[in-house]
């Protein structure tokens, strides 16, 4: 009984400073159901956070801590009755709301250094970032264009893949944020592999303990039988007999324009697509808000939302907390797997 009522405390990644992250962050913190789910400690810059709060919530109370003053008990951060906050410091006369800027790059990238190392100290059980801006953090200066390559310095893993989970659907795509052109020479049987590898563990996370998994085809048709391109005999085919090999169940190559359907209808409980937008279309028409993405290969839970940082609607006060929430849903259901597995 004592494992079910326990909850994670989770780091909260405030995401973009110049984007709708911190606003999101704060609406969920206005809803009683998030601290039944976890114990949330915010990282990011406190000032900015601090003036947004009083705009939208002033009955809010934030602790500022400084990444030098966390006492040596993670339970003395909530003995007060407050919100804890790791304080990133940062120039706000250079961050400019709505618009891309190095240094709200750099405030992202500081925090997750600081996300981090607060997972290695086991300070927190796990983190959820806010949406970042991939520009802004390549314009910051700090040698990284997106947060996959960060996250695996920083757990000193070779590769970080995700995972996207809409209800009971989970789908990886083996090539990430890359340009079209260059989707082909990047794809290879032993990137296939390790996609499914990944996806087959997130699954089992979750309590499938024999997941089928679903692998997309490249070319319209599954190539029909080689008439419209060989990616399927040469590349896919290979990698799906090595996965059986191991004993996991892949099958396909499934048509792109009709494997999600296999995935709604419960057929399958994952699937593989070849490439982003392969992916992503067919997922977030049907379920936008709520979708988690979780990051594979890392040896803690990261996740973050399905969307990006909505520069266009910052500091309107529209911005909608629903994706933030389902993220945190799926942290809180992670944590309970793992506690019924110990």
């Amino acid at each position: 009984m004592a494992l079910q009522n326990a909850k994670p405390t989770v780091g909260f990644i405030l995401g973009d400073p110049a984007g709708i992250g911190p606003e999101i962050v704060l609406k969920v913190l206005k809803r009683p159901k998030l601290y039944k789910q976890c114990q949330p400690v915010l990282i990011g810059n406190y000032d900015l956070l601090c003036g947004m709060a009083d705009k939208t919530i002033p009955e809010l109370f934030l602790l500022r801590y400084s990444k030098n003053e966390l006492p040596e008990d993670k339970a003395a951060m909530f003995s007060h009755g407050m919100i804890p906050v790791v304080d990133v410091p940062a120039d706000l006369s250079k961050v400019t709301i709505g618009t891309v800027t190095g240094e709200s790059g750099l405030i992202s990238y500081h925090s997750i250094i600081q996300a981090f190392s607060l997972l290695e100290r086991k300070y927190i059980d796990g983190v959820i970032m806010a949406p970042i801006n991939k520009e802004a953090l390549s314009k910051s200066g700090c040698g990284y264009h997106s947060e996959y390559e960060l996250f695996a310095d920083l757990a000193g893993v070779p590769e970080v893949q995700s995972v996207v989970k809409g209800g009971n659907i989970f789908r990886s795509s083996v090539i990430g944020h890359v340009p079209f052109r260059e989707i082909l020479e990047r794809l290879s049987t032993e990137k296939i592999v390790k996609t499914t590898i990944g996806l087959n563990r997130v699954l089992q996370s979750f309590g499938y303990e024999k997941p089928k998994i679903a692998i997309s085809a490249l070319n319209p048709h599954g190539g029909e039988g080689g008439t419209m391109g060989v990616e399927e005999a040469v590349i896919i085919q290979p990698a799906i007999e090595r996965l059986r090999g191991m004993g996991i169940m892949a099958l396909g190559p499934y048509p792109a324009d009709t494997i999600f359907n296999r995935a709604m209808k419960a057929e399958v409980n994952g699937v593989i697509h070849l490439y982003h937008d392969q992916g992503n279309i067919a997922m977030k028409t049907q379920m936008f808000e709520s979708t988690a993405i979780i990051y594979t290969n890392l040896p803690y839970f990261v996740l973050s939302t399905g969307h990006g940082s909505a520069l266009d609607i910052a500091d309107l006060g529209i911005a909608n907390p629903t994706n933030l929430t389902y993220v945190i849903s799926t942290l809180a259901e992670m944590f309970q797997h793992r506690l019924q597995k110990a």
